[in-house]
């Protein structure tokens, strides 16, 4: 579906030139974004996001391919960029490593009536926490289940 890879590619845009408080518009009222450990409502997005270009400031997203489906596309991608922030993770709260990491994401997003109606944004914290030097062991699920709250 063309309004689905125009959706994606806008969404991306707007990620890269970190105007993000706007992305709301390109989702349906009823519609979600989700990551592992985390969904949000489009109005919560920008703030999740921001979570990401504050810890990668230099974040970059590099399309590697895609598949347009029924009603929606799939987008394999690298995500890469330097960890200067701090990285708010389901396992806790990760202080900056200054190392440049890259990881692999696949994003399935299906859309309506030129409006996303849902994000599904998949990739694997181990690889991402262990490129930057992070051990799962050290971190808890349990003790950090709010290391996801999205300031306001």
């Amino acid at each position: 579906m063309r309004d689905a890879e125009r959706l994606v590619e806008q969404q991306y845009a707007m990620l890269l030139r970190r105007d993000v408080a706007r992305l709301p518009d390109l989702y349906a009222p009823e519609a979600f974004y989700a990551m592992p450990g985390v969904t949000v409502r489009p109005i919560e997005l920008p703030a999740l996001l921001r979570t990401w270009t504050g810890a990668f400031p230099d974040l970059r997203v590099d399309p590697v391919g895609a598949v347009r489906t029924g009603g929606g596309a799939a987008v394999e991608l690298r995500l890469t960029g330097t960890h200067t922030g701090t990285l708010h993770s389901p396992y806790g709260t990760v202080a900056p490593t200054g190392r440049t990491v890259s990881w692999e994401v696949a994003d399935v997003v299906r859309a309506r009536k030129g409006r996303i109606t849902a994000w599904r944004s998949y990739f694997d914290w181990s690889q991402l926490l262990d490129a930057l030097g992070v051990q799962l062991e050290g971190l808890s699920r349990e003790a950090h289940h709010d290391a996801l709250a999205l300031p306001v």
